[in-house]
């Protein structure tokens, strides 16, 4: 990255390979992925480790999820888009 000498800051870079846009777009595929496989997650986890009820596995893990996509929200609403 080039630096401007006379404020010591790093000057904008052209050919920028991922952008906020291209982030958030990961992000939320990223939660969708998680959403999809949290079924069979918590089947699996209920039957090998916990020996409980899948229900609860999954009810909790729909609440750490939820606080997941609110904290991305809450990130998305700070961050500037300048793109």
């Amino acid at each position: 990255m080039a630096v401007n000498e006379t404020t010591e800051r790093p000057t904008e870079v052209t050919g920028r390979t991922v952008g906020t846009k291209e982030q958030l777009g990961a992000g939320v595929l990223g939660l969708g992925f998680l959403t999809l496989i949290m079924p069979w997650a918590s089947t699996e986890i209920a039957a090998l480790v916990a020996k409980s009820d899948p229900y609860a596995i999954l009810s909790g893990s729909v609440m750490v999820l939820g606080l997941f996509i609110i904290a991305a929200g809450i990130a998305i609403i700070v961050q500037r888009l300048d793109d």
